[in-house]
């Protein structure tokens, strides 16, 4: 009974991996060139998926209603799969993980080598097996563990510091949480990791009911990444907003008359706007910030200069993102209106400041000042 749910799960992946690759291959719904990584991850996962597939056909194809025995032999063969399968599968889930969150450029140097490096490890894998003495296998696969291991710990490092990068453009863009939004790919890379490290562990034991498991994990995986990868281009105008810089406009030479804004990244346009801080006092005496939904664009057409220009001031000058500084000017607001109208509730609160809820205007009235709003109403009012 339990080789048969072995091989059940086996067919459910199978005919899961080969719908998927079938949609990634003739669902043509990003024509727009920004689209381009996400048209090369759907190929990339494509390919992961039937090598997954290929590998349940083999085993259905072999599939008797004998228990399950695997010689040693087969353990070690077993082994070697597995390790350069899951190398090579950690790579691609991590370049479309990277790709998805930063889909204006591909880094082909940093790409080339690291496919040499996984390319290598593979080559490796099988060659020892094929050359070295049956009395030195337990050993290199011992060596192939531990590089493995090293592998997943790099790629866990380099997806971290590209998600840091991405939630850093989205909180530089938006004034809400818009990055949340995008959480999946997060939770993806790590149900990934778990899978890389899950599969180490089947190299270490051989249990039938492991394997199950193991499979039943994959076949969970593959189904949540394939639906998300699936919808990703119905999410993708958030991201591509963040894309498009705001040109500067060249102002005549009787207006260049201001000090330039320096930091240590970037120069500033001769501005009133970033010198004097006119403009930007001005957009905030009218309290435009108090806008539900307001992203940076609308500052930027406000001040009319350049998106980056005034995004790198924030970062450079100021130490915060566009939307920390936001949510700093909706909380002292906040506050005004709790000492100047002290009847007022939370939920017309939260309305009038922009948040689209309560728990949104709780959760960064806490951040900012420690305690809830009708802690610090109690405090401050009593």
């Amino acid at each position: 009974m339990i080789t048969n749910l072995f091989y059940y799960i086996d067919v459910a992946m199978l005919v899961t991996g080969t719908i998927f690759v079938l949609l990634f291959f003739t669902q043509f719904n990003e024509n727009k060139d920004t689209l381009r990584n996400y048209r090369i991850s759907k190929r990339l996962v494509a390919v992961a998926f039937f090598f997954v597939a290929a590998g349940n056909l083999v085993e259905l194809l072999g599939h008797s209603n004998d228990p399950v025995y695997v010689s040693e032999e087969d353990f070690i063969i077993i082994k070697i799969i597995t390790l350069a399968t899951a190398v090579s599968q950690a790579f691609i889930f991590t370049i479309v993980s990277v790709m998805l969150l930063d889909p204006k450029t591909i880094k082909f140097k940093q790409l080339r080598w690291q496919t040499a490096v996984v390319t290598a490890y593979i080559v490796i894998t099988i060659l020892g097996y094929l050359l070295l003495p049956k009395s030195s296998i337990e050993l290199f696969i011992l060596l192939l563990n531990v590089v493995y291991c090293g592998v997943l710990i790099y790629f866990t490092v380099y997806f971290v510091r590209r998600y840091r990068a991405f939630r850093r453009v989205m909180d530089n863009f938006y004034s809400d949480d818009v990055a949340s939004r995008m959480r999946w790919i997060a939770v993806a890379f790590y149900g990934a990791l778990g899978v890389g490290v899950f599969a180490l562990i089947t190299t270490l034991y051989s249990n039938i009911v492991l394997n199950i498991v193991f499979n039943l994990s994959l076949l969970c995986f593959y189904t949540f990444f394939g639906i998300k990868l699936l919808n990703y281009p119905w999410q993708f105008e958030m991201i591509e907003k963040t894309m498009v810089d705001t040109p500067v406009e060249k102002k005549p030479e009787e207006e260049q008359s201001f000090a330039e804004v320096t930091t240590e990244n970037i120069v500033y346009e001769k501005t009133p706007c970033l010198d004097s801080n006119i403009c930007l006092g001005q957009w905030i005496n009218e309290k435009h910030f108090l806008k539900s939904g307001i992203t940076i664009d609308d500052l930027v057409d406000f001040l009319g200069i350049n998106r980056t220009y005034i995004s790198s001031y924030f970062n450079a000058e100021k130490g915060i993102t566009f939307r920390q500084w936001i949510n700093s000017l909706r909380i002292e607001e906040a506050k005004h209106l709790i000492t100047d109208n002290p009847k007022i509730t939370m939920t017309e609160l939260a309305s009038r400041l922009g948040y689209a809820d309560t728990s949104t205007f709780f959760r960064h009235f806490k951040a900012i000042e420690g305690v809830q709003p009708s802690v610090w109403k109690q405090e401050n009012l009593s």
